[in-house]
């Protein structure tokens, strides 16, 4: 085998020990960047081991050996660039490759696979004989500068007894944060995987400090679901992991992960910390040296080991990306006290992000940022609600100021469409900044051209009162004034000797050079003129491999050498170097002696340009780097509350509506409080276009809320609605109703989604419960709980009791709640003051869902009746129903049952079909009769339609004689923009909205 394939095989053995089994090693040959793979021989993956983690309490995880196989990683490839594979020559070496100029168009894909690219590049030495070569760049998932939309993390986690150590870490803007956690408060940090963009996980772990940290590990990885549901989970081992004694040696662990969304991550487990990050000296000096300040944080030991295992990682993929960093930024918690905390994943259960190829997510619909920075910020907000009301209101003075200026058409996104990734943006000078390689000058003019867009967007917004700081604008303007100074901005697209502005270094070596070329052209034109008797026939130019030379056309060049050769002139020698096309590439010994001239020229006025270009690039980073974040916090601020009012306007979304703190026994926490009119689901009313959105008015100050209804009806939706809409006006948004009222809560926990969970091998009913343990827990006067059908995965009288022992605990701790359920029999049973609701719905040919929210708990019994719709077989549902008559009849019901105990049939009237005698639209009981607003006596004899919809009120017999007592004076319907309600009052009583 040639030097180079061997080079490349043993750079590989070299790279899988290092980084793991999902390394992609691309070698540079000429123009091409190529993929080899030894078919014939053992695959250099298989010469390391697989493990097994074993769980089978109590005896400890331990490791054992045994063969792997997997998939060559030219065949990947392939796969996912649709390249073929070659086999040239008779060796059984297959190769498959791409140009070197479309690397950066197939990183990304690799990338999002969860894979790390080596590239291995040609060396320019200078000198004669074979090409030397060495690795360039490495790319991993969470390391790396490539354009994304959102910024990709890397989360370090160190163990130590009961606390874990968490770091994140940005490679393309430097950002870092670190909290320690306890054990007991693990499954916040989960919530990390959805926050951010976290693209690799890193644990350390320190065997010899605790024999069961492996355990550890692995209750962790499957609590958040980062390991496949089989008891044996197998992870790539790197190197030994058994000592000949038979105990664990320090090693390597590797493993790639697909997550539910489709998207990969990898997980890297280091078993073994190097013992000098434990000193304290060396923590000290080491990041004193990185953040090239004092290290004086007063940090817990757990998060300094984290930090020091992160900065490792990153800089063993590319040691630039640790340079100019920010200081991190240091928590005493993953969640801060001012946030409504997410529990029980209620970001999944609420579908605040689009799963990855499908349609909805909350997010999607409430998305209309222009640059990348504000899609980063409106994500991060959506995810991390909070509770500061001076904050909040900011917000949505920010985004009602926009509205006022869409409204009067006097503004729109055109300035902040123009404004690149900036953060990207800064981090890539930033890393230029500290070392050899230069920030390409598209790149500058990105920023450039960004910046005089900021510049115009701050200025037009100056007579706003929107809060920016002062100092921003003019710092701004005073730095695109240096980059017009010093570099030519409309030519940075273009030739690298023409991006800076002339000086007298530069206008002498350019002078020269023009003064060169001009003889050159003097000399082809004169000797034109003087053999073929024109100016043309003769042309000097550059060539990319001759230099400057002549060129002339292949049938005139005999008639030019039959004349130099009676020329007595010792140098006029003709030399030809090639052809191109039609024409000779010639030269002579004086072309030569002044293309050599002019080249050493080039070369001088290369390394004076970028020389200068660098070294002025340096000094305007260290001179303006303290204007970059507040700017890029100024856009991305401005470009949410922007997208804020563009929403607010096209789905007419309104301003929540703060209510002041109530006397509480903790002053640190107001009560929670929802009151809200036409409350709507933002997703659904756009998803949904087969039928009008019904909104609701909810309200849950006094009492909690039970609701029951019938299959279908929209139960869980309107759960989904309040638990959307809370978290939209907690994240400074506008909400999906015509008015708000809150008093921020500081949980929100969801129990919506049923079903068992495979990652840990619990049940429907387990899941439940530990899920309801969470509610208990947290449950209090600042919580908001969402449940839906609560203990349906147990049989029915245990179900029963657990739910009317939830809703007595939830009414003592005087919580917020919504809980629905199909177990009727709860109502009778509880005595706390809960308010119970039904969605209406009409059963006539079919079942119609009208979903209007109405007092009382509803028929009891309904699933045969949906059932009958559902599946059309008249046998199976006579069946049904004679079984259910059988129940009844063996079982004497817990609650009063209307006659058939089952979905009534609602008639409709006979003054006018459209209107069913469905429920009392005043008290919510069964209606009996149909009232004329107007009487029939006042009718007689006038035009007016008396049975006009408009004129008719389903009415129990109660709620009818109240009325003709004069007890009730009817309103009158009044049409709101999105439903008609009916409007009463209780005569010498306050006036009520009534149902919808």
């Amino acid at each position: 085998m040639s030097q180079v394939p061997v080079q490349y095989f043993n750079l590989m053995e070299e790279n899988y020990s290092k980084y793991g089994l999902s390394v992609i090693q691309l070698i540079q040959i000429g123009k091409f960047y190529e993929l080899w793979h030894e078919p014939d021989v053992p695959s250099i993956q298989q010469a390391y081991s697989q493990a097994e983690l074993l769980v089978e309490s109590p005896i400890p995880i331990y490791i054992r050996s045994r063969p792997l196989g997997v998939t060559p990683p030219i065949e990947q490839v392939a796969s996912l660039l649709d390249m073929r594979i070659i086999s040239p020559g008779k060796r059984s070496l297959l190769q498959m490759g791409f140009p070197t100029y479309s690397l950066t168009t197939h990183i990304r894909t690799l990338l999002d696979k969860g894979l790390t690219i080596v590239v291995i590049d040609e060396l320019v030495t200078g000198k004669s004989g074979p090409k030397q070569r060495a690795v360039s760049q490495v790319y991993s998932p969470g390391c790396n500068l490539e354009d994304c939309t959102e910024l990709s993390y890397v989360i370090s986690i160190y163990f130590k007894d009961d606390l874990l150590g968490i770091t994140l870490f940005s490679a393309m803007n430097g950002h870092s944060l670190m909290f320690p956690v306890y054990w007991d408060d693990r499954d916040k940090v989960a919530r990390l995987l959805i926050s951010y963009r976290i693209k690799e996980v890193v644990i350390w772990a320190d065997l010899g400090a605790d024999s069961g940290i492996l355990n550890k590990i692995y209750g962790l990885l499957i609590g958040w679901n980062l390991f496949p549901s089989e008891p044996n989970v197998e992870i790539e081992v790197m190197g030994e992991t058994l000592t000949p004694s038979g105990d664990i040696a320090p090693g390597y662990l590797s493993y790639r992960y697909e997550s539910d969304n489709r998207e990969w991550l990898l997980l890297h487990i280091y078993l073994g910390i190097s013992k000098e990050w434990f000193n304290k000296n060396y923590q000290k000096y080491t990041l004193s040296k990185i953040f090239q300040s004092t290290w004086t944080e007063d940090v817990n030991q757990v998060n300094i080991i984290s930090l020091l295992g992160i900065l490792k990682f990153i800089k063993d993929r590319n040691s630039n990306f640790i340079k100019n960093l920010q200081l991190p930024e240091c928590y005493n918690s993953v969640v801060s006290p001012l946030n409504l905390i997410l529990c029980n994943r209620a970001e999944y259960q609420l579908d605040l992000l689009p799963k990855k190829g499908k349609l909805g997510g909350v997010l999607n619909v409430v998305d209309y940022c222009s640059t990348a920075m504000g899609k980063r910020l409106l994500k991060f907000r959506l995810l991390n609600p909070i509770t500061d009301y001076s904050e909040l209101n900011l917000r949505y003075e920010e985004i009602a100021t926009f509205r006022q200026l869409l409204d009067k058409q006097i503004f729109d996104n055109s300035e902040l469409k123009q404004i690149k990734d900036l953060s990207s943006l800064h981090r890539q000078w930033a890393i230029c900044a500290s070392s050899d390689t230069a920030l390409p000058p598209k790149k500058l003019n990105q920023i450039y051209r960004s910046y005089l867009s900021a510049n115009k967007l701050i200025r037009s917004l100056l007579p706003l009162d929107l809060q920016l700081p002062p100092s921003i604008g003019p710092q701004l303007e005073l730095l695109i004034e240096e980059i017009d100074r010093f570099f030519q901005v409309d030519n940075l697209l273009g030739d690298i000797k023409d991006i800076l502005q002339p000086t007298d270094n530069l206008t002498n070596l350019l002078l020269q050079q023009q003064t060169l070329k001009a003889q050159l052209t003097e000399w082809a034109e004169q000797t034109s003129n003087i053999v073929f008797q024109d100016t043309i026939s003769i042309k000097a130019d550059h060539f990319n491999k001759e230099g400057y030379a002549f060129s002339i056309l292949s049938k005139k060049l005999a008639r030019l050498e039959r004349y130099l050769a009676d020329t007595p002139v010792t140098d006029s020698s003709i030399i030809i170097l090639g052809k191109r096309g039609n024409y000779q590439i010639i030269t002579s010994p004086a072309i030569i002696k002044v293309s050599v001239e002019l080249n050493l020229l080039e070369e001088q006025v290369n390394i004076y340009v970028k020389q200068t270009y660098n070294g002025e690039l340096k000094r305007l980073y260290f001179s303006y780097s303290e204007l970059f974040f507040p700017l890029e916090n100024i856009i991305s601020r401005l470009d949410v509350a922007l997208s804020g009012a563009i929403v607010s306007i096209k789905f007419n979304y309104t301003k929540p509506c703060l209510l002041a703190k109530s006397t509480n026994p903790a002053p640190q926490k107001a009560r929670g409080l929802i009151d809200a009119t036409n409350l709507r689901h933002p997703l659904i009313e756009q998803l949904n276009t087969q039928e009008e959105c019904v909104a609701h008015d909810i309200s849950l100050e006094d009492k909690g809320m039970l609701l029951l209804s019938v299959n279908g009806a929209g139960k869980s939706t309107l759960l989904r609605a309040i638990g959307v809409n809370v978290i939209l006006a907690q994240a400074g948004m506008y909400v999906a109703a015509d008015l708000f009222k809150l008093r921020p809560y500081h949980y929100l926990i969801t129990r919506i989604l049923g079903g068992d969970d495979l990652h840990k091998g619990q049940g429907t009913f387990e899941v439940e419960m530990r899920d309801l343990s969470t509610i208990l827990k947290l449950a209090d006067y600042s919580s908001l709980i969402l449940g839906d059908e609560i203990c349906h995965g147990t049989e029915v009288n245990s179900g029963l009791a657990i739910l009317a022992a939830t809703i007595e605990r939830l009414t003592a701790a005087r919580t917020s709640f919504v809980l629905t359920t199909h177990l009727h029999q709860v109502v009778s049973l509880i005595d706390s003051p809960v308010r119970c609701y039904h969605l209406s719905v009409i059963q006539q040919e079919g079942i119609i869902y009208e979903r209007k929210l109405k007092p009382g708990p509803g028929p009891p019994q309904y699933g045969i009746e949906v059932m009958g719709h559902i599946i059309n077989d008249r046998e199976f549902y006579s069946s049904a129903l004679k079984y259910r008559k059988l129940i009844n009849c063996k079982s004497p019901p817990l609650w009063p049952q209307s006659k058939s105990g089952s979905l009534p049939v609602f008639r409709p009237s006979k003054y006018n079909p459209q209107v069913f005698i469905d429920s009392c639209e005043i008290c919510g009981a069964p209606a009996e009769a149909i009232h004329h607003i107007k009487p029939k006596k006042q009718g007689r004899g006038h035009s007016f339609n008396l049975n006009r919809r408009s004129n008719l009120v389903p009415v129990c017999s109660s709620c009818h004689l109240s009325i003709h007592r004069n007890k009730i004076s009817i309103l009158g319907w009044k049409r709101t923009s999105v439903h008609n309600k009916l409007y009463w009052v209780y005569l010498n009583g306050p006036l009520d909205s009534g149902t919808k």
